[in-house]
């Protein structure tokens, strides 16, 4: 009687809801499908978790605080021409499809004229420090022992800086020479503009440190873009979640925008919270769709932390910039009760080689979609999705088994056998589509969890193999069958791996995340490809990879690896083997067969003012992206809006069995999943979402608009439009209406 109430309250509690006639009363067997559609309040679709209206719609017809004077010019690549002053290593680049200059550094001369136009009430203005560290081309921290310390090119009149000037058939631009005298550390770096843009490159060969000063972070020209407080409309876009706006404010206390590219390192002990950067990129918009940039961090984003100042924080600018993190600091325990310690400083540098470029964009393509689909471009050039089956898709994550504690072993939970799951398959593709991506998880001997990294054991409970490479070579062409596989963690009280596989930190402790360690790069692949073989054994060719699509981090034990250098050992897993779908993958594990579980979310800080759909703009029509399963919606219409507003495909999670069989197993937490309960509902969301994506399927996004308060249009490479209503009234213009929490297509 304890557990039924507890049934009935879970479910309850997580979606919100009061027991209502649509809630039917279940038996043990069942599972509770719950349907809600809650229009969000006008001050819900006025906060950051939906786009907002563009009202300033002044226009940007040139850059007020950067101009030409006394700035040489050096040529004209594409559409782009170089001008530079060399003895402060700055430059301009003036766009002449627009005319529009964009400085690597602000002319701050405003400040010292009296009544000068380009000055504002309540400036907060610029003392003599800040005057002379903007001049410089970068921002340095250095350790001295471990105290922290700042330079920057013109703090010291005996530092050096040599910028030479570089021209070739193709490209134009600097190479710059620096010599520090408070640090004594020196680089070489270069800013060339060529066909594919302007590009910073710093190989970590160039840079020399005495054994006294220790090279922190270096941050390059951090103004490059830079707008003073609200005479700039316009905002910075960034890979936070599914994607986010900060527009230009003039408020001090939204504070200081700072996050690591692809989530914090472990290694080095960095904390991960929120939502992290999906992406290596971010991008400046001055006037929407008059000016946008797009700034790609090609190399060293394992190691690159994304700064965002508003306007009035320290100075009356708005800059954005990316740090390269070289060192840290960190604790060394001398117990294992970690009472005692010693803080140390990082001995050897992080290896970075930085490659920053920047594309910029003009007219109707300068805005976050514009910037998103340049990205997508760059990343996935032609690739395309496969069009030879151009029905809408749906992902399915199906659990076999699992398991809970008994007498003197685990017991098996046997969820959904081969031949259920078989069951399954056919009358969703009755109801749905035979464009199924299957992922069975929890197949391996033991069940899905706590047998990681173990995955070559196929668990006779469920069946045969020679019965599943039966079935899965009868299956239809478009349907995508997937063994689940988390090779990079290893069960804390498990085997198949050995103590030095685990990762280890900076402080020598192991890397571990709840019952599971984390294993190196190389020990992973090892299990990952020990996988590939066993299960090429029983006919499958595809696999879904969980866990490393959100993991990257430092190893400082044997055989020691940089977050960067785990980077490119994933990267290079998902090339080899192609046919590997991967769940909440970073943009470096894009290239998959499939990308799973993506998010629909941003973390919604208070320095955001929106939400936007920045990586489904970069992947549709070049990538299958499923957002997270139906069966966990809060608000069932609006989540499906949002899939339909983001062009991502549907998705479930679904066993045979009752979630109530899961109560005490390590997937205690899913609480609703039987497919019998959901087979209808299944059926209705695919529907919903169908019916919008149709006639766009496999297409890019062109364009975005917010046409009202929670209402928003759509447009796709072919000229086919989706008007989406999230709001609660209708949304009616001179040719179309949509009810609320509704869409409407508009075919071309």
């Amino acid at each position: 009687m304890v557990k039924l109430t507890l049934k009935w309250l879970f479910p309850l509690a997580m979606t919100g809801l009061l027991l209502t006639p649509n809630l039917v009363p279940f038996s043990l067997n069942d599972d509770p499908v719950t349907i809600t559609s809650n229009p969000p309040s006008r001050s819900a679709l006025l906060s950051n978790r939906y786009t907002q209206l563009e009202t300033d719609d002044r226009v940007v017809d040139a850059n007020a605080f950067a101009d030409l004077t006394n700035y040489q010019y050096r040529g004209t690549i594409g559409t782009l021409s170089f001008y530079d002053q060399t003895s402060n290593a700055s430059f301009r680049l003036v766009d002449e499809r627009s005319g529009y200059i964009w400085a690597s550094s602000i002319n701050y001369d405003y400040f010292l004229e009296e009544n000068s136009p380009l000055a504002d009430e309540a400036d907060v203005g610029l003392n003599l420090y800040w005057q002379n560290k903007l001049r410089s081309p970068f921002f340095l921290t250095y350790y001295n022992g471990l105290n922290l310390r700042e330079e920057h090119a013109f703090e010291n009149v005996r530092s050096k800086l040599t910028a030479i000037r570089i021209s070739t058939a193709t490209s134009v631009g600097m190479e710059v020479s620096v010599e520090l005298f408070l640090s004594k550390i020196q680089f070489t770096y270069t800013i060339m503009l060529t066909s594919e843009g302007l590009a910073i490159s710093l190989p970590q060969a160039n840079i020399i440190e005495t054994d006294e000063f220790k090279l922190s972070s270096i941050s390059f020209y951090p103004l490059f873009g830079a707008t003073k407080r609200l005479r700039t409309p316009g905002y910075v876009v960034i890979p936070d979640g599914v994607g986010a706006l900060i527009r230009y404010t003039d408020d001090p206390t939204m504070g200081v925008f700072s996050k690591r590219f692809f989530g914090g390192d472990l290694g080095l002990n960095q904390a991960r919270t929120e939502q992290p950067l999906f992406a290596n990129m971010y991008g400046l918009v001055h006037g929407h769709r008059q000016h946008a940039m797009l700034a790609t961090v090609t190399d060293g984003a394992g190691h690159g932390i994304l700064t965002h100042y508003g306007s009035q924080v320290f100075l009356d600018f708005n800059f954005t910039y990316v740090t390269f993190n070289y060192r840290n600091t960190y604790l060394q325990y001398l117990n294992q009760s970690k009472t005692s310690s010693v803080s140390l400083l990082q001995e050897t540098m992080n290896p970075i080689d930085v490659h920053l470029t920047y594309q910029f964009l003009t007219g109707d393509q300068a805005d976050y979609v514009g910037i998103a689909r340049a990205y997508g471009q760059t990343l996935f050039g032609t690739r395309r999705v496969d069009d030879r089956h151009p029905t809408i898709p749906l992902h399915l994550d199906v659990l076999a088994l699992e398991s809970k504690p008994g007498l003197f072993t685990r017991e098996k939970v046997v969820m959904t056998t081969l031949n259920e799951l078989k069951t399954i398959v056919a009358d969703v593709s009755e109801r749905t589509s035979d464009h199924l991506y299957l992922a069975y998880l929890g197949w391996q001997r033991g069940g899905y969890s706590y047998t990681a990294p173990n995955f070559t054991q196929w668990d006779p409970s469920l069946g045969s193999t020679s019965t599943l490479q039966q079935w899965v070579s009868d299956l239809p062409e478009a349907t995508t069958f997937m063994l689940g596989v988390d090779p990079y963690r290893a069960y804390r009280q498990g085997s198949g791996y050995r103590q030095q596989d685990i990762m280890q930190s900076i402080g020598q402790e192991f890397i571990y995340q709840g019952a599971y360690y984390y294993l190196q790069a190389e020990v992973g692949t090892a299990r990952f490809m020990d996988a590939v073989d066993a299960t090429a054994s029983w006919g499958i060719s595809h696999l879904a990879l969980e866990t490393v699509g959100t993991f990257a981090s430092s190893h400082f034990g044997r055989q020691a690896q940089s977050k960067e250098g785990m980077i490119d050992t994933l990267h290079q897993v998902i090339d080899e083997v192609s046919q590997t779908a991967v769940y909440q993958p970073f943009s470096y594990l894009w290239h998959g067969s499939a990308l799973l579980d993506m998010p629909m979310y941003s973390s919604q800080q208070a320095r955001f003012t929106d939400t936007v759909p920045l990586l489904p703009i970069m992947v549709n029509g070049h990538q299958h992206a499923f957002g997270r399963a139906g069966n966990f919606f809060s608000n069932t219409t609006n989540e499906l809006l949002r899939m339909v507003d983001y062009g991502y495909y549907p998705a479930f999670f679904i066993t045979e069995a009752s979630a109530y069989a899961l109560m005490d197993t390590p997937s205690g937490h899913i609480f609703t999943s039987r497919y019998q309960d959901w087979a209808s509902d299944i059926q209705r969301q695919y529907d919903f979402i169908a019916e919008g994506l149709r006639a766009v399927y496999g297409q890019t996004i062109l364009a975005r608009e917010v046409l009202s308060l929670g209402v928003v249009k759509i447009t796709y490479e072919s000229g086919t439009a989706i008007v989406v209503n999230y709001s609660g009234t209708p949304y009616t213009s001179e040719s179309l209406t949509v009810p609320a929490m509704a869409y409407e297509v508009i075919h071309a």
